[in-house]
């Protein structure tokens, strides 16, 4: 099991709480797009999966960055 934390923030600096993330993994056998998450108050998402490789980072939704998990990575809405 692998972990990536997301740290979502508005542009104006503020933390995101309460925020939706996913991750959606590329694969061609372990790939796919994680279970939603919600960012705590201080706008962090710990998200859970079982591949490494290249992923999209959702939030709300939306397709904010694209990253090498497992990692630690800023993501503004």
């Amino acid at each position: 099991m692998y972990y990536t934390k997301v740290i979502v923030q508005y542009n104006n600096g503020t933390k995101a709480q309460g925020a939706r993330v996913a991750l959606s993994i590329s694969g061609v056998l372990s790939g796919g797009v994680t279970n939603f998450f919600y960012t705590d108050r201080y706008g962090v998402a710990i998200i859970q999966h079982e591949s490494r490789g290249s992923a999209k980072v959702m939030v709300k939704g939306t397709t904010r960055a694209t990253v090498q998990v497992p990692c630690e990575t800023v993501v503004f809405i």
